[in-house]
């Protein structure tokens, strides 16, 4: 903006005055055309994503047996992602949560991987705000022994107070049995 003002300054002097006063027409134009664009909005501070280290990985067992033959499925939630954008008139932090499941069949394996897995929305003292729950079914077809399923989950934050999404943390993790929890406990 300062180059045009001074061009227009330096230009106009030698020009005819009908011109420069058409030059500083426009330069008065596109100044104040400036304060017109609104200069674009940084991104939204999006919640931190945690993936729970003891609910990171899953065992399922058939039976009562803790051996190797034993083991139906192994999952493990290896990647994940996630976005956010601001409804800016429900002051509403919408979030897109992406996870991605490594499955493995087990010698006991009935064919199919079932299992529940959830995402919590919490402050970040910890106070958990929202939990929710969700379940996958996943067969295993054919010869296969190993596969990756992705899930989209879309948590919503009303921000309050001023908050914004930096002063929360989203969690995610495998719903877990005790045994299957203390068997975690057990590997780390």
């Amino acid at each position: 903006m300062g180059r045009v003002l001074n061009w227009s300054a330096v230009c106009c002097f030698s020009l005819p005055s009908q011109v420069s006063f058409a030059l500083l027409v426009l330069a008065g134009v596109l100044v104040t055309g400036c304060g017109l664009i609104e200069p674009e909005k940084a991104p939204p501070a999006c919640p931190e994503l945690i993936v729970l280290k003891e609910a990171k990985e899953m065992t399922r067992f058939e039976g009562n047996g803790r051996d190797l033959t034993d083991v139906s499925f192994e999952a493990d939630i290896n990647n994940f992602v996630s976005g956010c954008i601001l409804d800016e008139e429900t002051n509403n932090l919408e979030n897109q949560v992406v996870v991605r499941f490594e499955l493995t069949q087990g010698p006991a394996s009935k064919g199919v991987a079932e299992f529940r897995y959830f995402v919590a929305v919490a402050t970040l003292d910890r106070k958990i705000l929202t939990r929710e729950s969700f379940g996958l079914s996943t067969p295993f077809e054919g010869n296969q022994t190993s596969l990756a399923v992705v899930d989209n989950i879309f948590p919503t934050i009303p921000l309050r107070d001023g908050k914004t999404g930096e002063d929360y943390i989203i969690f995610v993790g495998f719903e877990l049995s005790r045994s299957e929890l203390y068997y975690n406990r057990t590997k780390l």
